[in-house]
């Protein structure tokens, strides 16, 4: 039973969601020869993915979710100085240490600001995290 699947997005389907987003595809789950298993395992190996047509965003954060005491608590929390550090610190409190991947933790989950150049071109501000590590630096 496999816990995930490469879904791949293809042409207008790119910006549709997120990452972290909760969503709905349609598409074709495919396959692909992978020659590189096939050497290692000396038999035919192929990864399966899914080539979306159609992806939806299942649920939406709008503002309107938040009661007035949560919004205060918010604007509260924007207004400390040492937000950043709450933040980092909140994130696996269980395990010491790590800063440095607990940030790109933080970097990954609020993600960057998109710009959009003259309304012609569209660059997404995701900011990509690749963190690489002994198996107990608590990467996951």
């Amino acid at each position: 039973m496999p816990r995930h699947k490469d879904v791949i997005l293809l042409g207008d389907n790119i910006d549709a969601a997120r990452p972290g987003d909760e969503v709905e595809i349609t598409g074709v789950f495919t396959n692909r020869f992978e020659y590189a298993l096939n050497v290692k395992h000396g038999f035919p190996v192929f990864s399966t993915h899914i080539e979306t047509n159609y992806i939806k965003r299942v649920r939406e954060l709008i503002n309107e979710d938040f009661t007035a005491e949560e919004k205060k608590e918010i604007r509260k929390l924007a207004k400390n100085p040492n937000i950043r550090n709450i933040i980092i610190n909140s994130i696996a409190p269980s395990i010491y240490g790590h800063i440095d991947v607990k940030t790109a933790i933080a970097l990954s989950m609020f993600g960057g600001k998109h710009k959009d150049i003259a309304g012609k071109h569209r660059i997404r501000g995701d900011l990509n995290v690749l963190l690489i590590g002994d198996p107990g630096v608590a990467k996951s």
